[in-house]
């Protein structure tokens, strides 16, 4: 049976986390604005979400007590929807923080209002598509987070189908088109669990967790612009989802170090 355990490390954003309580400090930047309180409960946003792309992501390949139907899927899909576009909308918040205390001038103010609202993914890596097309904040990225910001931009692509997906299924209509359910048995003793004998018609069908989830190639599109492409052509859930891990791995490992080079401390320990 595939192994559906979603592993993302933390560790990298552990360690940006010390930094910035580090860069807190009265004897380096400073408290100015709680940018430090905003940049924590931006990360702590981001924990909870991956957690939710975790949980819902293994629930929906899972054998559990359920009756499988499209609405089901469909609602594991939402969810896992709005994790991953939620927590690259909150890893942003919390870089704009720091960035914001090394270089205010060249990130969103933290503390204005309306400046907070603007604050999201496409501060990275800008918005090819919109009218006119909108460019990233380069003079606060490229200044103190370029290497997150090329790895973002390597990615916009994924980032955008993320974004375009979790905004149809919010506001527009189902992403799930189709899928294959996990063959074999469940684990011993399921069935058991639920109180059916040995010999009843356990009706796996209605029970069967996900294999493989396709989703809508173009989401945003009126159906009637729509192409249907064969099977082996459309996207699936368990392809779209490692390639978001990866993308956190890889951002935690990025930040870390343009911190690490960019953000200036006069102390590099915290004084007891």
């Amino acid at each position: 049976m595939p192994n559906f355990t979603l592993q993302i490390d933390l560790e990298p954003f552990e360690a940006l986390d010390q930094l910035a309580l580090l860069a807190r400090q009265d004897y380096n930047l400073g408290g100015s604005g709680d940018w430090f309180g905003e940049f924590r409960r931006g990360l702590h946003g981001v924990y909870a979400r991956l957690y939710g792309v975790q949980r819902r992501y293994s629930e929906v390949h899972a054998w559990l007590p359920r009756v499988r139907t499209p609405s089901e899927t469909e609602y594991h899909l939402a969810s896992v929807m709005f994790q991953m576009d939620s927590a690259l909308e909150c890893l942003t918040f919390a870089l704009n923080a720091i960035g914001w205390v090394v270089l205010p001038a060249d990130f969103r103010d933290i503390t204005d209002v309306n400046a907070l609202r603007l604050i999201g993914p496409r501060d990275i890596i800008g918005d090819p598509t919109s009218t006119p097309p909108t460019p990233p904040l380069q003079s606060g990225y490229e200044k103190v987070f370029p290497e997150t910001q090329l790895g973002w931009q390597n990615q916009a692509q994924l980032i955008a189908r993320i974004r375009d997906l979790h905004d149809v299924s919010k506001h527009r209509q189902t992403i799930y088109v189709g899928g294959k359910f996990i063959t074999g048995d469940p684990p011993d003793g399921f069935f058991e669990a639920l109180g059916f004998p040995a010999e009843s018609d356990r009706k796996y069908y209605l029970l069967r967790p996900m294999a493989e989830i396709i989703l809508q190639t173009d989401p945003k599109s009126p159906m009637a612009e729509r192409t249907s492409n064969p099977g082996q052509q459309s996207e699936l859930l368990e392809d779209l989802v490692p390639s978001f891990a990866a993308l956190i791995d890889a951002t935690g490992k990025f930040a870390l170090g343009d911190a690490q080079s960019n953000v200036p401390l006069k102390e590099k320990r915290l004084q007891r």
